[in-house]
């Protein structure tokens, strides 16, 4: 199950119809303290969280489970239209980042990357 982690619902949505195309489970919460809850409580596969999210920030969400060895391996990607993307991302611990808008093809490519799933032999 991947965490999307999004306070705009139509970016949200739209994140999460793209998960569904490629068949992965998503679920979606728009503030940092449920993201944090439902992290630690679900380990998903990956998170794709935006910088600017209601209570606690998207970069001290990313801190806060990247230095928390229970939730530290699960991949955390910032998603942003803020120019600094890349230097919060790298900042807060994040795995990758993505710019908003974002293309379909950019999303899947990350979740090909971080998807562990993916390196089994078949």
């Amino acid at each position: 199950m991947i965490l999307v982690v999004e306070d705009d619902p139509q970016v949200a949505r739209l994140i999460k119809l793209v998960l569904q195309r490629i068949n992965q489970p998503t679920d979606t919460v728009s503030d940092g303290q449920s993201a944090l809850e439902k992290a630690r409580a679900l380990k998903p596969t990956m998170i794709f969280a935006d910088l600017t999210i209601k209570g606690m920030s998207g970069e001290a969400l990313c801190s806060a489970l990247k230095g928390d060895p229970a939730t530290s391996e699960i991949p955390f990607i910032v998603v942003s239209g803020d120019r600094d993307i890349a230097e919060k991302a790298k900042n807060c611990g994040a795995d990758d980042h993505m710019g908003k808008p974002f293309e379909f093809e950019d999303l899947i490519r990350l979740v090909k990357k971080y998807d562990k799933n993916d390196d089994n032999p078949s």
